[in-house]
C-alpha cells in the first residue's frame, strides 16, 4: 500500500485538522480525504490509495458522518447506476474540530473543578479510584478485588489538565484559524 499522507500545508492550525481526522477515522481515513484532492470518484481513491473499494467505502461515509466530506451523486441513464464525487467539506471540518475542542476544554474545566480540593483514594491493584466519602464507606478496601486503598495525590493530573487547556485554548484563539473560518479561507486538506 501506497501512503497518501502529506505534511500539512497553510497555516499552522491545519495540522491539528490533519490530526483531528486521523483520531476520529484513523490513517487510512486521512488517506482517503487527502487523495481527493477538489473531488474523485472512489473508483480514483481506490486507484490512489490501493485500498479495497468496500474499505474506502466505508471511510468515506465515515468522513461524511463527521463532516469531513460532501458528494455530489449523478446517475447514468443507460444503466441506472449512480456515480458519487466525493470532495473535502474543509468549512465544516474546521468548525466541527473548533466545536470538539471547546467541549474538551469545557470538560477538562468540569473535571478541574470537581477535583480541586477533593481527596481521592486508588486500589493498589489499580481496580478503582474513589473520593474520601466512599472509600470510608468500604473501610478503606477496594469493593472489587478487597486491596487496600491509598491515598491518591492528584495534583499532577489536575497540572497536566492545566496544561491541556492551555494547548488548546492556543489552538482555538490562533488569529489563522478564526481568519480562516470569517474570511472563507480554504487550505488543502
Amino acid at each position: 500500500m501506497r501512503k497518501i499522507r502529506a505534511s500539512p500545508k497553510g497555516p499552522e492550525f491545519i495540522k491539528y485538522l490533519h490530526e483531528f481526522v486521523s483520531e476520529s477515522i484513523g490513517e487510512k481515513g486521512l488517506n482517503v480525504l487527502l487523495s481527493m484532492g477538489d473531488g474523485a470518484t472512489d473508483e480514483i481513491i481506490e486507484q490512489k490509495t490501493k485500498y479495497k473499494i468496500a474499505e474506502i467505502r466505508s471511510l468515506l461515509n465515515h468522513l461524511h458522518s463527521y463532516g469531513f466530506v460532501e458528494y455530489t451523486r449523478e446517475k447514468n441513464m443507460q444503466n441506472g447506476w449512480f456515480t458519487y464525487t466525493w470532495k473535502s467539506n474543509r468549512d465544516r471540518s474546521m468548525q466541527n474540530f473548533l466545536m470538539i475542542k471547546k467541549k474538551e476544554v469545557e470538560r477538562l474545566r468540569s473535571g478541574i473543578s470537581s477535583e480541586e480540593g477533593a481527596v481521592f483514594y486508588k486500589c493498589t491493584k489499580g481496580c478503582s479510584r474513589m473520593n474520601f466519602d466512599f472509600a470510608m464507606e468500604h473501610k478503606f478496601r477496594c469493593p472489587t478485588c478487597t486491596k487496600d486503598l491509598k491515598y491518591l495525590d492528584n495534583k499532577e493530573e489536575l497540572k497536566r489538565a492545566e496544561i491541556r487547556i492551555k494547548a488548546i485554548q492556543k489552538i482555538l484563539e490562533s488569529k489563522s484559524a478564526l481568519a480562516t473560518i470569517e474570511n472563507g479561507f480554504s487550505p488543502k486538506i
